[in-house]
């Protein structure tokens, strides 16, 4: 069975429109492991980015937007490696402070340099965690705090927790031009892997969403926060299609990586 990353593909640097795989009314994305296509949120409600001040739009020169990001310093954005892997630096431009993608509040800063986790090969292997290097500091965003590499209270089955993004809004469905925000229940490693089995890692990887489905991530959401008590605990990374039932999203557990995401902080931008 395809796995689906929640990102939207880009071809010889063209956007590319992605197979959007969602059910509900609000749909966050993930990436298709076989397309490298992502979802957005399903099953949610409109959102202000005054209330997500660290939520990105990652979007190609053209102003497309493919994968969402959060900003973790005033010049660095966490992301999924597979939004990252292969691009060049100059085709992929930053949008903060923008709820409506049609406008144009906010800034718009172009990428300098990016790093993908040494240990990423596929959304199915974890590690789908990469840091962008702004060209310049932004000021109408907010940073937001990692959970802890530690013993994390934010992965706690049943706690709750919320995903943010750009992406459909249904499974395979159109894209929102605003932000939209989900709530979902931090799942269980167990309920996880009964959906998954072998492809899920509980080192790596941390599901959320409802029994029943009907909530989720989904196309063009891959990269974007998954937060719990105002930490990142999670990045969108990939599913089974979008708000399935026995089908949660799957995130990149940030707690594991935290270390490796907070060197690359300090280093300089290019």
């Amino acid at each position: 069975m395809a796995r689906n990353a929640r990102n939207f593909a880009r071809a010889a640097g063209v956007s590319v429109a992605a197979l959007a795989v969602v059910c509900g009314s609000f749909t966050v994305a993930h990436a298709d492991e076989t397309t490298g296509v992502t979802p957005n949120v399903v099953g949610g409600s409109p959102a202000d980015i005054a209330d997500f001040p660290y939520a990105v739009a990652l979007t190609d020169a053209s102003g497309f937007q493919f994968c969402g990001g959060s900003l973790i310093a005033e010049d660095k954005v966490l992301t999924a490696a597979h939004c990252a892997e292969g691009q060049d630096p100059a085709d992929v431009v930053a949008v903060t402070g923008r709820t409506d993608l049609t406008t144009d509040e906010g800034s718009e800063t172009p990428v300098s340099d990016i790093w993908v986790h040494p240990d990423y090969t596929s959304v199915t292997s974890g590690a789908d965690v990469a840091v962008l290097t702004l060209s310049s500091p932004v000021t109408d965003a907010e940073p937001i705090e990692l959970a802890s590499a530690t013993d994390d209270p934010s992965y706690e089955p049943g706690t709750d927790a919320t995903v943010a993004g750009w992406g459909t809004t249904s499974e395979g469905g159109s894209s929102s031009d605003t932000l939209l925000q989900g709530a979902v229940p931090m799942t269980s490693d167990e309920d996880c892997a009964a959906s998954y089995g072998s492809e899920y890692d509980p080192e790596g990887m941390v599901c959320a969403g409802f029994p029943e489905g009907g909530v989720d991530a989904c196309q063009g959401d891959s990269g974007g926060p998954l937060v719990v008590d105002g930490r990142l605990a999670g990045v969108v990374s990939w599913g089974n299609g979008c708000a399935r039932p026995d089908n949660p999203g799957v995130y990149a557990r940030v707690g594991t990586y935290a270390d490796d995401i907070a060197q690359q902080l300090t280093s300089a931008r290019a």
